[in-house]
């Protein structure tokens, strides 16, 4: 388990034996992996086809019975790009592990664990153990990987993260944000008045945390409480853009150094004819939600950069 070796595409390792994927491939999983493969921007790209979507498609389904948000299902499709490239191997290839997630015998019976319903249950289930109270959602999408899985390549579960997503977006499609829906929202907090919402890291508004990313997750109507800034500027949720192609709704993100220091905007429209500034939506330490004119990102070596939210339809 963890070794990754399992996980390289089919043009840099001998195939292994396969078993099914819950009731097979059918011919939205071809249509979908021919959809996908000019998207996905690592190991994966041009590897997926009907089978491994099938399996992925396994994996997304046991998430959304568990009754648990998409974001449960970005790590579990990570894990399993990374151990088998989405396949469920019915070979003991490294040691003992089999299937999708190549588990260890100590995790259930051969059966139980070629059965990818049963095997990401189990996943799920160790997730969910090593993080109580939800703080997954808050944690970086290869952590939680490396947490579950124990491998000895820890760094290898972060760089396939954008493509789990990608990945999981279109198998499980979020009826999606419009950029007026994300300003609407920002507006809701009363931004810039004496009713506007108080900042605070540990405190909740409406079930988002009152600071910064708390604030940005909720005009995206991502899971409460939200993910923290260090997630927001991922591919789990983003995608880097230049500061020159900002359009409203999109975000400015500072991600670097402590839980004091990082921050996150809400782009709203420029401020002046030649952009030297723009308006900006934010939950500001010191003083809560806000409204005002910012140059953040517009001068170089300030951390800053632009991202668009994947949540826009």
């Amino acid at each position: 388990m963890g070794s990754g070796v399992l996980g390289a595409p089919a043009a840099a390792a001998a195939p292994h034996p396969t078993a099914p994927c819950g009731g097979g491939v059918t011919a939205g999983d071809t249509e979908t992996a021919a959809g996908l493969n000019g998207r996905l921007t690592m190991k994966m790209r041009g590897y997926l086809d009907g089978y491994r979507v099938s399996c992925a498609r396994t994996v997304v389904a046991a998430v959304r019975a568990r009754g648990l948000p998409r974001e449960a299902a970005v790590i579990a499709i990570t894990t399993a790009i990374v151990e088998t490239g989405v396949r469920n191997i019915n070979r003991e290839v490294d040691h003992d592990s089999l299937g999708v997630f190549q588990q260890r015998a100590t995790w259930g019976s051969a059966a139980q664990r070629l059965d990818v319903t049963w095997a990401t249950g189990a996943f799920l289930d160790k997730m969910l153990r090593k993080y109580p109270d939800g703080s997954w959602r808050t944690a970086v999408v290869g952590d939680v990987c490396q947490r579950v899985q124990v491998s000895k390549y820890p760094e290898r579960y972060q760089p396939q993260a954008a493509d789990g997503q990608t990945i999981v977006s279109a198998l499980w499609p979020l009826p999606g944000v419009t950029r007026a829906q994300v300003i609407a929202r920002a507006r809701t907090w009363k931004p810039a008045t004496a009713q506007r919402v108080p900042y605070s890291q540990t405190g909740e508004y409406g079930g988002y945390r009152a600071d910064g990313s708390g604030y940005v997750s909720m005009t995206l109507g991502l899971a409460k409480p939200g993910p923290i800034t260090t997630a927001l500027a991922t591919g789990t949720h983003t995608r880097p853009i230049k500061m020159t192609e900002l359009l409203q709704g999109d975000l400015v993100i500072d991600p670097v150094g402590g839980n004091t220091a990082r921050q996150a905007l809400i782009f709203d429209r420029w401020a002046d004819a030649k952009r030297t500034s723009y308006w900006a939506y934010q939950q500001r330490r010191g003083y809560g939600t806000d409204h005002r004119v910012v140059r953040h990102g517009l001068a170089p070596g300030t951390g800053f950069a632009a991202y668009r939210p994947l949540a826009f339809r």
